[in-house]
């Protein structure tokens, strides 16, 4: 349908052009170079383009920042490409590649695939049908991969730390009780009381522990009660005689003792600001701060009995006190994760609902469209079926994988397409695409083996998704016509 305008925008924008008579002289001959490329391949570089941003454009208005951000680069990475493809190629080599390389090679191997696919399209479809059987059959637990999929961090140093959090009794932040009180005092204070009730969940077995900055600072009420506990001098020494009577130590030994006792009851009560300059500090900063609005604000980590935490015991010892709240950081990060991938998800099927459209406008062949959007939907299910039998959990990332093996696989289906309609595959145009393909299966392979888990699970995706979307696609290509032949 454009074939012909574009040859037309050829034609006229260079009136010496060869071969280029008049519109309507049915002898003249097709340009040649690169100027055949742009009246035959460009059309469909152009709608490959289109439809892969059209894709991407649903993700760069994602509410999650990560996808938003990939949508918008992997619209200008494509925009960009495809310009330069348009305009900076065809002037910079007009004539194509020089030499041959392994392109003779690349190319008798692409199309002894081209003519063998076809013979496999019934078993491909009866593999894309068990696939989507599969799926429907675990789709509860499909997407079930947690936040941490998204970290940067390597899986083997998240276990690390997670087993020596345990050895250690130390919590991962998932679970505290939060204190706010507008001074440092009032919100030492209520951390006391807290404490106090929390200690007896503990002795319940209701929670495994907790962590509280009074430990390292007290309030000033209760280091004034402490200091006016410590015994004067006489009383203590009348204690530690009748302690050490006839006992292998002698009372006069423990002078020392007893010089430290009075030293403490005249020493001068602990402030936030007086262990500003020790190494306390960023012990008590974890735990105790100031916020923006005056405010101060002391957390309280909670440590699980075993696997659990009985949440309604923490809320019942926190009645009654203003000021003070349970926190599931870890339940609410959960959540906002699976609200992020409900909104993905939609947003995505948006993307290919806009694809199908714009190809389905651009080919008007009910026929056609079916013949690219096969071979796309089968590889999808198979890249989803073989990640669920290898019992991979699903989250977003998993998602923006199969969401470029549909933006590269369509570039392929509509190659297909136009060679279904006349267009001659030689051997250099089958090795220019089973070479882009292969450098897409490496690229996207190796990033499959990174340790760094996001990285890791859109190489996992794209590799086996791209390279199917290839074979499929020439597997399902529409059979040329005799008159077409």
């Amino acid at each position: 349908m454009l074939s012909g305008d574009w040859s037309s925008d050829v034609c006229s924008s260079d009136l010496n052009t060869p071969n280029c008579g008049g519109q309507g002289d049915a002898g003249a001959a097709r340009p040649d170079g690169w100027r055949q490329w742009l009246v035959d391949g460009w059309p469909t570089v152009r709608l490959g383009l289109l439809t892969s941003v059209c894709g991407f454009a649903a993700l760069a208005f994602s509410a999650f920042p990560g996808l938003a951000q990939l949508g918008v680069f992997s619209i200008a990475g494509l925009v960009a490409a495809a310009l330069t493809t348009r305009f900076v190629l065809p002037m910079l080599m007009p004539d194509g590649a020089r030499g041959r390389g392994m392109r003779r090679l690349l190319g008798q191997w692409a199309m002894r695939l081209v003519a063998v696919l076809p013979r496999w399209r019934p078993l491909l479809s009866a593999l894309g049908l068990a696939s989507a059987g599969l799926l429907l059959w675990h789709h509860n637990h499909l997407w079930r991969a947690e936040l941490s999929s998204l970290s940067p961090v390597p899986s083997a140093a998240l276990a690390l730390d997670a087993s020596l959090r345990a050895e250690l009794s130390q919590n991962d932040g998932g679970s505290l009780v939060a204190v706010q009180a507008d001074s440092a005092q009032a919100v030492l204070h209520a951390t006391e009381v807290i404490g106090q009730r929390l200690d007896g969940l503990v002795a319940q077995g209701r929670i495994g522990g907790f962590d509280s900055v009074t430990r390292l600072l007290p309030s000033l009420a209760t280091q004034k009660a402490r200091q006016a506990a410590l015994p004067e001098a006489e009383a203590l020494q009348v204690a530690l005689a009748q302690a050490t009577k006839e006992g292998p130590l002698p009372a006069a030994k423990l002078a020392p003792f007893v010089a430290d006792v009075q030293a403490a009851r005249a020493l001068p009560l602990v402030t936030p600001e007086a262990i500003a300059n020790t190494p306390l500090r960023p012990l008590v900063a974890n735990l105790l701060m100031r916020r923006a609005d005056g405010q101060w604000l002391a957390l309280m980590p909670l440590q699980a009995a075993g696997n659990t935490l009985d949440e309604a015991a923490v809320k019942g010892a926190l009645q009654g006190l203003n000021g003070a709240q349970w926190l599931d950081i870890s339940g609410e990060l959960g959540r906002l994760y699976r609200r992020y991938l409900g909104e993905a998800q939609s947003q995505a099927l948006l993307g290919v609902a806009g694809v199908v459209l714009l190809m389905a406008l651009w080919l008007r062949s009910g026929r056609r469209l079916l013949a690219v959007c096969q071979p796309l939907l089968v590889s999808v299910l198979l890249t989803m079926a073989g990640l669920t039998l290898l019992q991979v959990p699903l989250g977003i990332l998993h998602m923006v994988g199969l969401l470029l093996v549909v933006a590269v696989g369509s570039n392929y289906a509509l190659f297909f397409d136009l060679l279904s309609q006349g267009d001659q595959a030689n051997e250099d145009t089958m090795a220019s695409l089973l070479l882009a393909n292969l450098t897409t299966v490496l690229s996207f392979g190796l990033i499959a083996f990174s340790a760094i888990p996001s990285l890791s699970a859109i190489g996992r995706v794209v590799a086996p998704g791209a390279a199917l979307a290839l074979l499929l696609s020439a597997a399902y290509a529409p059979r040329r016509s005799s008159a077409q032949a």
